[in-house]
């Protein structure tokens, strides 16, 4: 059976990893206050529920700490 080997990340400098790590966790918190505030001033609708893009965010933080074996 042919063996399937995964592309490997690029390889950018260590702080560079940990700015995108942080962009993305600074992305979702932002958002997630965004949405409160909407919530607080009596405006919520379905079009400003960003849940999903909050995860997705948190998700990006993981994948790229998880990409880079957990050492960011």
């Amino acid at each position: 059976m042919d063996e399937i080997t995964p592309p490997e990340p690029p390889v950018p400098p260590a702080q560079k990893i940990r700015e995108m790590i942080d962009c993305a966790h600074r992305m979702a918190a932002s958002m997630e206050a965004e949405t409160g505030l909407v919530r607080r001033l009596g405006k919520s609708c379905p079009n400003h529920d960003l849940n999903e893009i909050i995860a997705g965010w948190n998700f990006t933080a993981l994948a790229i700490r998880e990409s880079y074996d957990g050492r960011f």
